[in-house]
């Protein structure tokens, strides 16, 4: 009998600390799952190159924690031109989404009537923080 109970007392202690360990780590999660999360619409241009002939730009809802971030509706894409016309838009995008950085593009074609077209891939990065780090205009 003595025995006995020395085993419930004993089963009874592990299974109180392992309910107090997994409390434990429970309460002491990463920071990054921590990290609160925020969402806002990002607005991508060429960089302010206001006096370009081909000015390409987005609009990408997003959601950002400072560790990931991820696209969080439609994207919205357009290419303001001054002397060259737009032929069209084939792709526009997002690539990488939920990692610590978004790509975001767009891929047209603008010509100059009379004289010849070219094709041209953007590329935008966004950040964790939900900010534009990087800009290509890819023609």
């Amino acid at each position: 009998m003595r025995v006995k109970g020395m085993i419930k007392r004993f089963v009874a202690s592990a299974a109180a600390l392992a309910a107090v360990t997994s409390g434990i780590v429970a309460a002491t999660s990463s920071p990054a799952a921590a990290a609160s999360t925020s969402c806002k619409t990002v607005y991508l241009d060429n960089g302010g190159y206001w006096w370009s002939f081909v000015r390409p730009k987005m609009w990408v809802p997003i959601c950002y924690n400072g560790s990931s971030v991820w696209q969080s509706g439609n994207v919205t894409s357009g290419v303001d031109t001054t002397v060259y016309v737009l032929d069209g838009i084939y792709w526009s995008g997002t690539y990488n989404n939920g990692g610590s950085w978004l790509g975001a593009g767009l891929n047209y074609r603008v010509s100059v009537p009379g004289t010849g077209s070219f094709s041209c891939a953007s590329r935008w990065t966004i950040n964790a923080w939900g900010n534009k780090t990087s800009f290509d205009r890819g023609c």
